[in-house]
């Protein structure tokens, strides 16, 4: 049997009765991923509803004006109307929760109202608040303007067209489920890349520094396996820890939707298509290189580290580095072109994104692909350099 499949299997072997490699690779994605996703959509919802059925406490200062403005709220039973409050202390009241909104009709807005001018009124809000609270106290005073407006256009023997002089017809060239696969697109790379890195991580440290410090590297130095057979052996086993934590983060995903079957359809088709065959290859076959590419860049530290604690601080920095460029694939405007392409992690990161909105382009793919087989070979000819110095071996 081959000396690398030999060394592998037996470090496969090691690696597996290692405690924390087995939380890092399978406990952690397969916890973690379900409970974040189901904390988020839970809180989420749980918000939205909130918001949607409390009664919004709304401060109201009339400066004698605002009859039927006030008809229009009261009218929507779920707005109170709080009246008798400083306009001093609207913006700290608002600010501090105790009023949802505050509202103040300028001095001259029946003036203006009556002579067809335009009435003035001043709109206190939280924008920290949820979304529905504030399209709520909009939508009503929109509704009051548009009483107005059509009031006064029939006083004129207007149409409505005299205003809207123009049609616009807006036409997203996404579908709902690309525009929302985008989004969420954004996010999930940052699961699978991450849990990719800290499955590897461990094995990197166990199968290198940990030798050193349990005095067997020497021994398995011993044998007839040459130096790079042993270290392709090690590195497989990385490797492979490393992608099956990515591949637990998708089973994770899974299994968030099965726990959370109330979630939003467009948000559970999303998911669905991830989790369909294509989807999956596609990223398990990006995940690939660029566990080996971590684990290029993680074996040469761990090979110089003299403990398993030296090699985790100098390692775990590392998570910053790809967080960055996680970061920057989320932001708008940020698009795969044969530029980002080129640039680990955030090529996985985008292309991911592409993947989940249906919109990949199969070409740029490739271009993803070579790039992380290219920064591969890097990692593993840096690592082979690095292990062939007898001084950090036996360091």
């Amino acid at each position: 049997m081959n000396y690398t499949l030999i060394i592998f299997l037996k470090e496969l072997k090691e690696v597996l009765r290692d405690k924390r490699t087995l939380m890092a690779m399978l406990v952690f994605p397969l916890l973690l991923v379900p409970s974040i996703l189901s904390i988020s959509m839970s809180f989420q919802a749980s918000q939205s509803e909130e918001a949607m059925n409390k009664e919004l406490k709304v401060g109201f200062i009339d400066n004698g004006n605002g009859e039927e403005f006030k008809k229009v709220v009261r009218f929507t039973t779920d707005i109170k109307l709080i009246e008798g409050i400083k306009e001093a202390d609207l913006k700290e009241l608002v600010k501090g929760d105790s009023l949802d909104a505050a509202i103040v009709l300028a001095t001259t807005f029946d003036a203006a109202i009556k002579e067809n001018r335009t009435a003035k009124i001043v709109y206190y809000f939280n924008a920290t608040d949820a979304q529905e609270i504030k399209q709520r106290i909009e939508g009503t005073i929109e509704q009051y303007e548009g009483n107005l407006l059509k009031d006064r256009l029939e006083a004129l023997q207007l149409m409505d067209q005299v205003i809207n002089p123009i049609e616009i017809e807006k036409l997203n060239v996404y579908t709902e489920e690309e525009s929302i696969g985008k989004l969420i697109g954004g996010f999930l790379p940052y699961i699978f890349v991450l849990f990719c890195m800290m499955g590897a991580m461990y094995p990197t440290i166990d199968l290198f520094t940990g030798e050193k410090e349990r005095n067997t590297i020497e021994t398995l130095l011993t044998v007839p396996a040459s130096r790079l057979q042993v270290l392709l052996g090690k590195m497989g086993v990385v490797v492979v820890s490393g992608v099956i934590s990515g591949l637990m983060a998708i089973v994770g995903l899974y299994i968030a939707m099965k726990l959370n079957p109330d979630a939003e359809e467009v948000f559970v088709n999303i998911v669905n298509r991830i989790l369909q065959p294509t989807p999956v290859l596609l990223i398990i076959g990006m995940l690939i290189p660029l566990t080996i590419f971590f684990g290029g860049a993680m074996i040469p530290i761990a090979i110089y580290a003299k403990s398993f604690k030296e090699a985790q601080s100098m390692i775990q920095p590392g998570l910053i580095l790809v967080i960055m460029p996680l970061a920057i694939g989320m932001m708008p405007g940020v698009q795969l072109n044969f530029g980002t392409a080129m640039i680990p992690v955030l090529n996985v990161a985008l292309a991911s994104k592409e993947i989940i909105a249906g919109t990949i382009d199969y070409g740029l793919l490739a271009v993803v692909f070579i790039s992380l087989i290219a920064i591969a070979a890097i990692g593993v000819l840096f690592s082979i350099k690095q292990f062939s110095k007898e001084s950090n071996v036996l360091r």
